[in-house]
């Protein structure tokens, strides 16, 4: 049965939501500018869980090896939630995620937790601008077809 965009939209949300909520370790991969903002609530003496970014992993496994380089005072997670999120970078906050974000950093690891995702976040934001800054500006693009002059 296909389902309406609307209620495909609502379903995604949902299971972000929920994701966020209750995953030991979550990678959110930002498509459009390449970018994962990772949360990572395990904890052992001496390491507090932690919001990192990283490039976007080419597979899972990969993202899972990251690990060893990302949080290289904890094991392998056992599991670990990929995420995508194809919208902007700003309809991450507009649509709810930030802010349950925040505050399962806020419940997992306190203010200091918070302030790492909140900056995180508003490093995204800055890439995402200057990327389609950019793309207006024809940075880094090819011209494949050019008139002639008649």
């Amino acid at each position: 049965m296909d389902l309406p965009n609307d209620e495909l939209s609502e379903d995604f949300d949902e299971r972000m939501l929920e994701a966020l909520r209750t995953a030991e370790v979550i990678s959110v991969f930002f498509i459009r500018i390449g970018r994962s903002m990772i949360l990572d609530s395990r904890r052992e003496i001496g390491v507090a869980p932690a919001v990192v970014l990283d490039d976007i992993a080419s597979t899972p496994q990969a993202r899972l090896q990251s690990f060893r380089r990302l949080r290289p005072g904890l094991p392998l997670p056992e599991r670990l939630t990929l995420a995508p999120w194809a919208s902007a970078v700003w309809e991450f906050e507009d649509r709810g995620m930030l802010n349950v974000l925040l505050e399962r950093c806020t419940t997992e690891g306190g203010p200091d937790l918070r302030a790492s995702a909140v900056a995180s976040y508003q490093e995204l934001v800055i890439l995402e601008r200057k990327y389609l800054r950019d793309l207006v500006r024809g940075v880094g693009m090819h011209t494949i077809w050019q008139r002639s002059d008649p």
